[in-house]
């Protein structure tokens, strides 16, 4: 086969930024987000010679037009709570005189938005108690704040009840201390909640939630460990590190467009760290410094060393099993369904496994029982349905037609005219990536697709390569961007598409 220059030009720029993404990898880099700065921010005028005042004119410099932070693509819960915490934050800190300007615009946001919290297909990470808390120190600052409704307050009550009644209060092994922030007046002084990095579960408002309520009023390691994460701008990321997390989705979105083999040298030192870093018994967690193991970053481990020969096993599955369906996190109040298709993918690998079959009937019973649209997911991750959709059309496929074949429509009939997809309103890179991924599996596994539409989705992404604005649609306390499993998404995309097709 004669390739013609721009097809040898486009396999050559993306095998170069592959390589160069490789490189990379580990560090866990995060987009700094308007939430966790504000947490930062209040710790300006206590601890001076820090370089905190970079959070504070970070949130001087990010308030948009109608009063509001948060990410530029409108999740309510997102804009609610990262506006609510920035104007604590400009209120408690700020010394600039047009501080309270940007207080009382933001305070009057807040009121325009609470009613639309219900539109949201998901909360925001420990929204019930992030909310309330934010809410009490906006009150003891004298502002005037609404009161937002709140789904899973129940759930939420019980899990903080169990925490602090519980003889070892044992912080670090509870999701709960990812949200510390919230409950910081609980603290007790002799309580343990660092990890080794000084951080509370690489969460910089956790951490900073620590600092403001520590009874000394210092931690020399909680503050190296802000000052090494600050970005550039001033502001700071929504969790750091998440070097596991980071490995395991990049390189899985590398390894479906075949773009890497499991021998390739490049990649042995992400994979040792993803083995060295793997508990048997219960998978692995997000970030080497958050205790609490999940089920969907073990699924995405499990299925990337499975690939590259590492001995792992199945029944490290077991810990997640209820009865009639997975957990993502033990103490979670709803299930993640991105979890449960990420879970049926790695299963797809070791058929052998004497419960394959009843796990794979549990998995897709459980997505049937929330296939409230007949089109779609929605996840409790991601603000994106095309996020479970990429996975869920391989992981399905020969295995629930019906499922498969309605998400297969659903992303077919959506795309923009633009040749993206896109589910707050416009094409994103990401969401484009992920439908044009798992398009082109299905294109050359299973039957044909239209090529009109992978094509206006391919030349869509080599327009939008280089963009700058790296929209977060990540749900994290507030919506965060991880830099390289999305770089790894676009760029598996891409050459996935273009190794098929040549062009």
């Amino acid at each position: 086969m004669i390739r013609s220059k721009l097809e040898t030009y486009r396999i050559d720029t993306l095998k170069s930024a592959i390589r160069d993404l490789i490189s990379q990898l580990g560090d866990g880099k995060v987009r700094g987000v308007a939430y966790d700065t504000a947490w930062v921010a209040r710790l300006a005028p206590r601890f001076p010679a820090y370089g905190f005042d970079g959070a504070l004119e970070w949130l001087r410099r990010n308030q948009y037009q109608d009063g509001t932070w948060g990410g530029p693509l409108v999740q309510y819960h997102d804009r609610f709570v990262s506006t609510l915490a920035a104007i604590v934050a400009l209120r408690e800190a700020g010394r600039d005189p047009r501080d309270e300007r940007r207080v009382k615009r933001g305070e009057n946001a807040l009121w325009k938005i609470v009613g639309r919290l219900g539109r949201d297909d998901s909360d925001t990470i420990g929204f019930p108690i992030i909310s309330a808390a934010l809410a009490r120190d906006a009150a003891r600052l004298g502002l005037d704040v609404p009161l937002p409704p709140i789904r899973f307050a129940d759930a939420y009550r019980q899990k903080v009840r169990a925490l602090l009644e519980s003889p070892d209060r044992n912080w670090c092994a509870s999701t709960l201390t990812f949200s510390l922030e919230a409950l910081r007046e609980a603290l007790h002084e002799t309580d343990m909640v660092l990890e080794a990095n000084g951080s509370v579960s690489s969460s910089p408002s956790a951490t900073a939630g620590y600092l403001l309520s520590s009874p000394n009023g210092t931690a020399a390691a909680s503050l190296e460990y802000l000052q090494s994460i600050q970005q550039e701008d001033g502001s700071f990321p929504a969790v750091a590190p998440i070097d596991i997390f980071e490995i395991a989705w990049s390189l899985n979105h590398l390894r479906v467009a075949n773009a890497i083999g499991p021998e390739n040298p490049r990649i042995k030192p992400f994979l040792d760290h993803l083995w060295r870093t793997w508990s048997p018994q219960m998978g692995s967690s997000y970030s080497s410094f958050f205790s609490v193991k999940d089920s969907d970053v073990t699924a995405a481990t499990f299925t990337v060393l499975k690939w590259a020969g590492y001995p792992v096993n199945a029944d490290t599955f077991e810990y997640y099993e209820t009865e009639d369906h997975f957990r993502c996190y033990q103490e979670e109040t709803n299930p993640a369904l991105s979890a449960h298709v990420r879970l049926l993918a790695a299963m797809r690998l070791c058929e052998d496994h004497p419960k394959h079959p009843r796990w794979i009937r549990k998995i897709v019973e459980t997505l049937h029982r929330f296939d409230d649209n007949g089109s779609y997911w929605w996840d409790k991750w991601h603000v994106s349905p095309y996020y479970v959709s990429s996975v869920a059309l391989g992981a399905l496929h020969g295995i629930d037609g019906s499922l498969s074949r309605s998400r297969l429509k659903w992303v077919l009939r959506t795309q923009n005219d633009d040749g993206g997809w896109g589910y707050l309103g416009e094409s994103t890179p990401e969401e484009t990536a992920y439908c044009l991924e798992t398009l082109v599996r299905w294109h050359v596994n299973i039957e044909r697709i239209d090529r009109t539409i992978l094509d206006s989705a391919a030349e869509y992404l080599w327009k939008q390569i280089e963009d700058d604005r790296k929209v977060p649609l990540w749900i994290g306390k507030s919506l965060y961007y991880p830099v390289r499993p999305v770089r790894a998404a676009i760029l598996g995309a891409l050459f996935s598409y273009t190794t098929a097709f040549g062009q």
